[in-house]
């Protein structure tokens, strides 16, 4: 890829980073908004999962911006840039509501510092909110005929510009214990045979573990408004209600993964240990994001209106008013642990569990009556033959994907807790000829928000995540002209 081309993606990033609808769900009214999550279209079509994938795989250098620790990973300066198409559904007891959209999900840009660090920084969607509702319900008094309506609106929500460090700082210790146990004659040996297996085994975690954090920048502008209008306004004054959030602040999180290889089992014959064909690879990973306190500054008006023959606002009396207060959001620490398997260049497998601790989560004054959040994933990366050549080449190095998730939610109404089901499939898709260093990535998710209370609005969704990885080396001295 031309790097004119890379730098000007990079500028434009912001732009697309704002002005858009990411959701129209009526969910997103509470806390900050329908949450996005930190992977890119590689995860995506793997169900989500994100904690114990490592990058460590020859080209296509993918970034995983999840886990931070993976960034130590990264061999080859990585531009990664992506969006996706939504599709919803929304369901009620007496109606129903088709809508869709196309946006900007992130931009992020990855690259190797020395041999046993990455660096990355980017660009993505933190919270959406997009609500347009109306209610009625029937009035009791007699002297007003008709139904009140109240009628909610929000539009808005927050980015996250990060960026990240992750190390290996361990990485030489199993060959600096091999060089030093291995050859060493019988007569003078320090351990045992067993001892060396143990000694290597805990050298082998620790030669692959990695760790790394996020410095992240929140910022956005949140606005919420409500109305409740009455049937006779020249009898009832009708009611506004209107509240601008605009915040900019830091938060971080981290992340630690480690992995154990197999490369040989204990032969059936007396020949002792046979190598095997394909190595096998665990991966372990952990992820907590920090339950800062991020400073805010919000408007809150309410007042009191009546609407003239022509159907415009007449205040009549203003009911609060506060302009330019300061506050703060205490966001709910996550925490996750994550389970990987590998084999060769061909399978890897990954899956997710994590805790979201909703109920600690303070919004201005008011503390939380939200729910923890559980969020399970899993998903399978496929490739039949990775350096496939001549005919039919194309589809052995073509990526498959698939992958399932399941989150509790964190939202009760009326008893019952907005649950989120995902499936999903994924394709990777090798760019170039006889390269492997870029690719398409395309991830197809089907989905439901659900609660088990029929009164409450379900949302069937559908999205398309799209993604494209440029790898190439950057940033190189050569030693000749």
């Amino acid at each position: 890829m031309n790097l004119k081309l890379k730098y000007l993606l990079l500028f434009l990033l912001p732009l697309f980073g704002v002005a858009q609808t990411n959701t129209f769900s009526p969910y997103s009214r509470y806390a900050l908004g329908e949450l996005n999550q930190p992977t890119f279209a590689h995860n995506v079509g793997m169900g989500g999962a994100y904690i114990a994938l490592k990058p460590d795989s020859t080209m296509p250098i993918f970034i995983n911006a999840g886990n931070p620790a993976a960034y130590a990973l990264i061999k080859l300066t990585s531009l990664e840039v992506g969006g996706n198409f939504l599709y919803s559904q929304f369901k009620g007891t007496n109606s129903s509501l088709t809508k869709y959209s196309a946006n900007f999900a992130y931009g992020a840009l990855g690259f190797p510092i020395r041999s046993r660090g990455g660096a990355c920084f980017g660009l993505m969607p933190y919270t959406n909110v997009g609500y347009d509702l109306k209610s009625t319900a029937t009035s009791i008094d007699v002297n007003a005929s008709g139904d009140i309506t109240y009628l909610y609106n929000g539009n808005g929500g927050l980015n996250k510009v990060f960026a990240g460090y992750g190390v290996m700082p361990f990485a030489d210790v199993l060959r600096k214990f091999r060089k030093n146990n291995l050859n060493v004659p019988d007569s003078i040996k320090v351990l045992s045979k067993t001892k060396f297996k143990q000694h290597e085994f805990i050298n082998k975690l620790l030669s692959d573990f990695s760790v790394g954090f996020n410095v992240n920048y929140i910022f956005g502008h949140i606005e919420n408004t409500s109305r409740v209008v009455y049937p006779n306004s020249l009898l009832y004054n009708n009611t506004y209600r209107q509240r601008s959030l605009s915040m900019g602040d830091f938060t971080g999180n981290f992340g630690m993964q480690t992995a154990i290889s197999i490369d040989s089992v204990k032969s059936k014959t007396k020949a002792g240990r046979r190598l095997l064909k394909e190595k096998v690879k665990f991966t372990f990973g952990y992820f907590i994001a920090l339950n800062n306190a991020l400073k805010v500054s919000y408007d809150n008006t309410v007042y009191n209106y009546v609407l003239n023959g022509f159907g415009q606002e007449i205040i009549r009396d203003t009911v609060l008013y506060k302009v330019n207060q300061k506050s703060t959001i205490s966001l709910p620490l996550e925490q996750g642990i994550g389970i990987g398997f590998k084999k060769a260049e061909r399978i890897s497998a990954v899956a997710d569990f994590a805790i979201t601790n909703w109920k600690n989560f303070k919004f201005l004054e008011n503390t939380s009556l939200l729910k923890n959040n559980y969020r399970l994933a899993a998903g399978v990366n496929f490739v039949p033959q990775k350096y496939a050549a001549g005919n039919g080449a194309f589809f052995k190095k073509v990526n498959y994907r698939f992958g399932l998730s399941y989150q509790t939610g964190y939202i009760e109404l009326k008893n019952s807790t907005l649950a989120n089901y995902a499936a999903t499939i994924g394709f990777g898709l090798p760019v170039g000829i006889g390269r492997l260093s870029s690719m398409v990535n395309i991830g197809l998710q089907v989905g439901q928000m659900t609660t088990t209370n029929s009164a409450l609005i379900k949302e069937n969704y559908f999205r398309i995540n799209f993604g494209f990885t440029f790898s190439d080396r950057w940033f190189q001295k050569f030693k000749y002209d």
